[in-house]
């Protein structure tokens, strides 16, 4: 007698729908539907393309199909293990963590713990074991149950997307793809605590209620101090350098290699949201978690840094902490004053820096590899097209100008309208005519973000108007080109209205371009979970505009809800921090530097 061999990947890309729900149906517990519907995007090239199917298939279920799955899981120790009713899966799995093992008082803690979870809720508690202690399960349980209803659905969901991972890994036929995020590794991963970590960060705030933290202030020492812990966790050394950025330092197989860096910064605007900044210094650290907890080492080094000012609220000058890393800091900067009269040379020496040792900062070229921030949207595209993740082609440029046009004041009533030097009605000519530009040029965005007419009186023909002119394009030559356009049809409109028309630079931004190998590793590394890989540019500024200047830079972008940035609404799901934070370990696990010979010079 034979046994029938293991089903593999190709087995079951060609296998009928019966016996696809067959094998794959316990994956998510008692819900072989999810395996019904992920049966249609067959066929598989890989685990990861397998498991995103499954993944999707719960994502686009709706909120009452996904609690029906959250409640086909049993509570953690509870009536289904004392009766002997759990799946195969889950026994193995609750016995793997010791939950079979715990003594009374831990039995009783997690019994109380499962139960106010569930009248709070309305859905058990819900998390993959796997790697777990008893301990780690309490504590995860203690910190959840204090949060909103709606992050618990987000959070139970995402955690069943791990499970029904590791539910596949184990499978006899079906092996990880060649070179994948090892799963051992990728198992260490928690959005949770991302999430839970972007949390006590929002609360170093010097506003109660709400998030603010500037350059050099005690909200951002709070801070350094939560992420050097973090990174000693992670099995880093830390230091804090001269213009008060946060670094942690995980060794190669070698000490002293070229290393990898990775971040973003730590400062916001005012009344700032969550993840703008922070997300990618926290999932950069829990990538290097994984790697130490799995006592793995890589070819190259690994840095993260967390830079101290990027938005430039305090003192008006924005990307402070890349620029010193980057050897391009502009030292005249140090006598701007912020609104309390206090310098930036006096802020820092306040701090405990001294103002002396910022050109101490500076990195040198063949000691980075490459600079790679992992950074949400802040835009609508990724949300529009249904996607998670994208790979960021530059960082786009921006020319900025204001417009003064000159008209004549006069009586509304009694200038006729063939007579009139309206200054407003120019410029609202103007604006219409800057927006169809913008819509008529691929990836060049315009916006006139103030504008003011004078007098300002309701029965007054507006003398005199000034507004300003933003205009970004991933493209330096698109957008010169169409600054000159607008600039024209502006002169044009002028003249046509008999107004006069001055219009001055306030800013020219050069694009910084993300560099095409390192953006090939990244789209490989979305790719090999399933995910097209889609290219888009960054209309927001960021730190690589700075670190262009020391190496090669990429960005990997994720989704939040609406596009919606700087505000307190900015929101992301748990299940798009996960992915995003499996992609970015993927990468960094599987970088490969380009030839010393790629490095920039200074």
């Amino acid at each position: 007698m034979t046994t029938a061999a293991p089903d593999d990947l190709q087995s079951l890309s060609t296998a009928t729908r019966e016996h696809f729900v067959k094998v794959l149906g316990g994956i998510f517990e008692h819900s072989p539907w999810v395996a019904e519907s992920a049966w249609n995007a067959r066929p598989f090239a890989s685990i990861d393309a397998l498991h995103a199917a499954m993944v999707a298939a719960v994502d686009a279920a709706g909120e009452a199909r996904q609690l029906a799955l959250i409640c086909a899981h049993p509570e953690l120790a509870g009536k289904e293990a004392t009766a002997g009713t759990l799946t195969q899966d889950s026994r193995t799995e609750q016995s793997g963590a010791g939950l079979d093992r715990c003594s009374h008082e831990e039995l009783v803690r997690l019994r109380e713990l499962n139960l106010a979870y569930r009248e709070k809720f309305g859905f058990p508690f819900v998390i993959a074991v796997k790697h777990l202690t008893r301990q780690d399960i309490l504590d995860a349980l203690t910190t959840r149950i204090n949060s909103s209803r709606e992050r618990e659905l987000a959070a139970c969901v995402s955690e069943i997307s791990k499970i029904g991972r590791l539910r596949l890994e184990a499978l006899p036929g079906i092996k990880p793809a060649v070179n994948p995020s090892a799963p051992g590794r990728a198992a260490h991963l928690s959005a949770q605590r991302i999430w839970d970590h972007c949390e006590l960060l929002a609360a170093c705030s010097e506003t109660p209620g709400a998030l603010t933290r500037v350059y050099l202030s005690e909200q951002q020492r709070a801070a350094n101090a939560l992420v050097r812990g973090w990174m000693l966790d992670a099995g880093m050394t830390t230091c804090i350098d001269a213009i008060g950025n946060i670094i942690g330092r995980y060794e190669g197989n070698a000490p002293g290699q070229p290393c990898l860096m990775l971040g973003s910064h730590l400062d916001t605007v005012r009344d700032a949201g969550k993840y703008d900044g922070m997300l990618g210094v926290v999932a950069a650290i829990e990538c290097v978690y994984a790697l130490h907890t799995s006592r793995k080492r890589l070819e190259h080094a690994i840095e993260v840094i967390g830079f101290a000012d990027e938005e430039g609220v305090r003192f008006s000058a924005t990307l402070l902490g890349s620029r010193a890393v980057a050897g391009t800091f502009d030292f005249n900067v140090l006598d701007k004053l912020d609104r309390s009269g206090i310098s930036m040379r006096d802020a820092l020496s306040q701090f405990g820096l001294d103002p002396a040792n910022i050109a101490r900062a500076a990195r040198k070229p063949e000691d980075v590899a490459a600079y790679v921030e992992l950074h949400i949207e802040q835009g609508p595209v990724l949300e529009a097209e249904g996607l998670p993740v994208g790979v960021v082609t530059a960082i786009s440029g921006a020319n900025r100008f204001i417009v003064d046009i000159q008209g004549t004041a006069g009586h509304a009533g009694t200038v006729p309208m063939g007579l009139r030097k309206d200054a407003l009605a120019a410029a609202a000519e103007c604006v219409l005519a800057i927006e169809t530009l913008a819509r008529s040029t691929a990836d060049l965005v315009a916006t006139v973000g103030q504008i003011e007419a004078f007098p300002g009186a309701t029965t007054v023909v507006p003398g005199r108007v000034r507004f300003t002119i933003d205009l970004r394009s991933p493209r330096d030559h698109e957008r010169n080109s169409a600054s000159d356009v607008c600039t024209r049809t502006i002169e044009r409109i002028g003249a046509q209205r008999s107004v006069a028309v001055t219009i001055s630079a306030s800013h020219v931004g050069k694009t910084a371009a993300c560099t095409p190998w390192l953006m090939d590793q990244i789209g490989a590394a979305i790719a090999a979970e399933g995910i097209t890989a889609r290219r888009l540019p960054s209309g927001a500024g960021h730190d690589g505009m700075a670190m262009i200047d020391l190496t090669d830079i990429a960005m990997l972008f994720v989704r939040c809800k609406a596009g919606i940035s700087h505000n307190p609404a900015e929101a992301i799901s748990l299940a798009d921090i996960d992915m995003s934070t499996r992609v970015l370990l993927r990468f960094i696990e599987n970088f490969k530097p380009q030839s010393t010979t790629g490095k920039k010079l200074k």
